[in-house]
C-alpha cells in the first residue's frame, strides 16, 4: 500500500517564505502603479482648473480677482473687534487689511470658478493626506460686510479675529448655512476625513493667491506663471513650500524664530494648538541642520504627494508633474531673493536668517 504524505514544516515555511517574498516585492510596486494613477487623475484636475483660470480671464478683461472695495480695504484696516493680527508690536501695527480678499466669500476660487468647471469634485486630489475646506460661512448675499459688521465678536478671538482664507457664502457647508447664527464651522481642519458631513465642500488643490488682481498681460512668460497646483489645508496656495511640499505643514518657517516650529522657541505649542491638523504633519525647525525640515531634505522627501513631485497648472492653460525639489530648484534659479517673486514664477518663498544661530540661502 501507497501511504500519503503531507507537506513537512520546513517545506511549509520555505513556500510561505517565497510568497512573503514575492509580496513584499510586489507591494511597493501595486502602490506605485496606484499613485500612478492618482496622480493622473490630479493632473487632469489641475489642468482643468487652469483651463478654467483662461475662460475667467477671457470673460473678465484678463484680470485676475481681488478685492478692491475702499470700504472694505478700511474696514479691515481698522481690525474689526478690537483684536490685531501678527506684528501688533510693529509700526504700523500689522492689520487684516491684506486679508480683505478673504474676507469676501464671493472671491474664493471655486466659488469664482463654479460655473467654469460645473463639478466641485475637481478641486480633490486623491492623494491629499492634508484638507481644506470652508470654516466661516457668510449667509449675506451679496451685502456680506453689513453682515461681518453686524456680527462684531461672534467671529474670531485674538490672531485670529481677520476672517482668513475659508469664508464661503451658503451651499459650501453643508448643514451649516450661517456660521454666526449657528455658532459652527462646517469644517474643522484635520489629517484625513475630519468632523463634517459629507455635502461639505472639500478643497486640496489651490490657487496662487499671490497674482490676485494682476493682468495676466503684464506677466512676462505665462508658460512659466503657476496658477493652481497640489495645496494644503489652505484654499490659497501662497508659497513655494506649499506646493512643493503640500501635505507638509510650514516648511518654509522651519527655522529659529518664535513663530516657527523649534520645539524650545515659545510658540511651538501655540502653533499646534491653532492648527491641529499640523500636529501630525509639521515642518520641524530649529538650528541642527539634522533635525530641521527646511535645510534636510532627507526629512521633508515623506511629504511629496505624487510620487516625489507636485502637479502644477500655469497661466496658459497646461499642466505638469514637477519633482517637489526640482521645482524647489527652478524657483531657485528664476525667483529673487524675498517673499513675492517676479513675473517668471510668481511663488512666494523664504528660508533661513541669521538671527536663528544659522545661515543659509534665500531658497533652501
Amino acid at each position: 500500500m501507497r501511504h500519503r504524505r503531507g507537506f513537512t514544516l520546513i517545506e511549509l515555511l520555505v513556500v510561505i517564505a517565497i510568497i512573503a517574498i514575492l509580496a513584499a516585492m510586489l507591494f511597493p510596486v501595486f502602490a506605485r502603479a496606484r499613485e500612478s494613477a492618482r496622480k493622473i487623475q490630479c493632473l487632469s484636475n489641475v489642468k482643468n482648473i487652469a483651463i478654467a483660470i483662461q475662460i475667467y480671464l477671457t470673460d473678465y478683461d484678463r484680470f485676475l480677482p481681488n478685492e478692491h472695495r475702499q470700504d472694505v480695504l478700511d474696514y479691515m484696516y481698522d481690525n474689526p473687534g478690537g483684536g490685531t493680527m501678527w506684528g501688533a508690536a510693529a509700526n504700523p501695527p500689522s492689520s487684516c487689511q491684506h486679508n480683505a480678499d478673504n474676507a469676501n466669500p464671493y472671491l474664493r476660487w471655486p466659488v469664482i470658478l463654479d460655473e467654469y468647471v460645473k463639478n466641485r469634485d475637481i478641486w480633490r486630489c486623491p492623494s491629499a493626506k492634508m484638507q481644506g475646506g470652508p470654516y466661516f460661512i457668510n449667509p449675506a448675499t451679496p451685502d456680506w460686510l453689513t453682515y461681518l459688521r453686524n456680527n462684531e465678536g461672534k467671529w474670531g478671538s485674538g490672531k485670529d479675529l481677520c476672517i482668513k482664507d475659508n469664508c464661503f457664502p451658503p451651499g459650501w457647508g453643508g448643514a451649516v448655512t450661517d456660521s454666526c447664527l449657528q455658532g459652527a464651522a462646517p469644517y474643522e481642519f484635520a489629517t484625513g476625513s475630519g468632523s463634517r458631513d459629507s455635502a461639505v465642500f472639500v478643497q486640496t488643490i489651490s490657487c496662487n493667491g499671490t497674482l490676485r488682481g494682476k493682468s495676466i498681460s503684464a506677466i512676462s512668460d505665462a508658460s512659466s506663471a503657476i496658477v493652481c497646483g497640489d495645496g494644503g489645508p489652505w484654499t490659497e496656495m501662497m508659497s513655494l513650500g506649499l506646493l512643493a511640499y503640500a501635505d507638509l505643514c510650514n516648511l518654509e518657517c522651519a527655522n529659529c524664530s518664535c513663530a516657527d516650529w523649534r520645539e524650545d522657541g515659545g510658540c511651538y505649542d501655540e502653533q499646534v494648538s491653532g492648527c491641529p491638523e499640523c500636529a501630525l504633519n509639521h515642518a520641524r525647525g530649529g538650528s541642527d541642520p539634522k533635525t530641521n525640515f527646511l535645510l534636510n531634505r532627507e526629512l521633508r522627501k515623506p511629504y511629496a504627494r505624487h510620487l516625489g513631485g507636485t502637479n502644477i497648472g500655469f497661466a496658459d492653460g497646461h499642466a505638469n508633474w514637477w519633482t517637489s525639489e526640482g521645482l524647489i530648484a527652478k524657483a531657485k534659479e528664476t525667483t529673487r531673493s524675498g517673499c513675492w517673486g517676479n513675473d517668471t514664477m510668481q511663488i512666494c518663498h523664504w528660508g533661513p536668517t541669521s538671527d536663528c544661530g544659522f545661515t543659509g540661502p534665500a531658497i533652501w
